[in-house]
């Protein structure tokens, strides 16, 4: 992937790119006289020049801190985001109510007993239910994925079932986290551990949602992650003899809470009634503050347009900015946006996500048909100097899945996130995470791009 980091005859040649493909400012040439600056050449170069995304961040981090539903957090955000939103020029600014989940984690502990004594660290994961007062105290059962458990059935029953996979991607070794305690409590396992949902640690551990089954034939244990070097610590006791741990969880599930996609629109000059979506989503964990999983999403979606409004360029079609919530959990912002707009999904011309992180920026991916694919890689193209311009075939995001079935082109913004696992979901997920300039090369590249959607015929 090209460097952000341009030679020169690459420079030239976007310059060149950009007074091809876009061409409504254009204006006759002059022979003692430069050509103006095309509308993306101009975004781009104030986007990199421009510090405010990460001063945006910074502001979400140090006000709101981390955001999950019905927390306190959560609600400093919005009103946040609502705040910041109208100083940025943006017009109808508003929060649409949405009702999320609300669970909460408690105080929690796991310590292990046998063959001595010593903390373990450990995050229960999202949506598990509590243990009873006093904890779980049980043998530990450490198998590497579900088919050793299958092969070990029997010798569960009582037990806490740690799941100590090696790391195969997120999306494979995430299951564990997702299903680990539904297959524990199958073969009657009182508790369920897993090694964090990541590659690397530094004794921190990683939550994230898990799931029970709807029926009530599975009995609901409660589940827990552990760092990377504890799980490894109990697979290898394992193998010498008798494990025991005690497991703390105060974790319940509340009544839902109330909360709001935070909403904001660039008006089109010309056809004001057809969007062109940015969106990312404004909960987060609470361990961390989110920085990276999703405000430096939040924090490119917001600056990207209201860089446009800052340079006094008004877009042929309305920009809308969307900060979804609820996309931790079970996604009531991104299917509560499609229900509440359904009449105009039919006017969303594409909608862009933003939720991989704030590291130099690697392109795009985009769910539609192979024509439209095309299209949008060649307005994209000029975003070659920043390491953006690469197009292909794949997901949009979570929130905006739910436009897909009402034919909306969806969006994935795409970054250099190689480190991304190290910190997503864990209480290393802060702000000195985050690099100022990638940050901006992202402003810049989502900028050009939602502008360039914009204005196409």
């Amino acid at each position: 992937m090209t460097h952000p980091h341009a030679a020169p005859a690459r420079a030239a040649a976007f310059l060149i790119a950009l007074g091809g493909l876009m061409t409504n400012d254009a204006v006759p040439a002059r022979a003692a006289a430069a050509p103006a600056p095309a509308p993306v050449e101009r975004i781009v170069a104030a986007a990199l020049a421009d510090s405010s995304a990460f001063a945006l961040l910074a502001d979400l981090c140090d006000t709101a801190g981390s955001r999950l539903n019905g927390s306190e957090g959560q609600r400093r955000a919005v009103a946040w985001a609502l705040d910041r939103l109208r100083a940025g020029g943006l017009d109808d600014v508003r929060a649409e109510p949405v009702t999320v989940p609300h669970w909460v984690r408690g105080r929690e502990t796991c310590t292990l007993l046998e063959p001595y004594e010593q903390p373990l660290t450990m995050l229960g994961l999202g949506g598990s239910v509590g243990t009873p007062p006093g904890g779980i105290a049980a043998e530990v059962l450490a198998v590497r994925d579900f088919d050793e458990l299958e092969a070990r059935a029997p010798e569960a029953a009582g037990r806490l079932v740690l799941f100590d996979p090696p790391w195969e991607g997120y999306g494979k070794t995430v299951q564990y986290r997702g299903r680990g305690a539904v297959a524990a409590a199958r073969h009657g396992a009182v508790g369920c551990l897993i090694r964090s949902v990541t590659d690397r640690s530094l004794a921190t551990p990683h939550t994230g949602i898990m799931r029970y089954d709807k029926g009530d034939t599975i009995p609901r244990i409660p589940a827990a992650a552990l760092s990377v070097e504890d799980a490894a610590l109990l697979t290898r006791l394992a193998r010498r003899g008798p494990v025991r741990v005690r497991l703390e969880m105060g974790a319940a599930q509340l009544p839902d809470a109330p909360s709001a996609n935070v909403v904001a629109d660039l008006t089109g000059r010309e056809l004001p009634d057809e969007v062109v979506l940015a969106g990312a989503h404004l909960d987060s964990w609470d361990a961390g503050c989110g920085a990276h999983d999703d405000g430096a999403g939040c924090a490119i979606v917001m600056e990207a347009v209201m860089l446009l409004k800052r340079l006094d360029l008004a877009p042929r079609r309305t920009l809308r900015v969307v900060l979804f919530a609820d996309e931790e959990m079970t996604q009531q912002g991104g299917r509560g946006y499609a229900r509440d707009h359904a009449d105009e999904l039919p006017r969303h011309r594409a909608a862009l996500e933003c939720d991989s992180g704030g590291f130099a920026p690697a392109g795009f991916t985009v769910q539609a048909d192979s024509a439209t694919v095309a299209r949008f890689a060649a307005l994209a193209a000029p975003l070659a100097p920043l390491g953006a311009d690469a197009v292909t075939p794949g997901g949009g995001g979570v929130d905006i899945s739910f436009l897909a079935e009402a034919g909306v082109p969806l969006i994935g913004h795409r970054v250099h996130g190689e480190h991304y696992f190290d910190v997503h979901h864990s209480p290393a997920d802060t702000l000195d995470k985050v690099d100022p300039a990638d940050l901006q090369r992202n402003v810049a590249a989502v900028a050009g791009l939602l502008w360039a959607i914009a204005e196409a015929p």
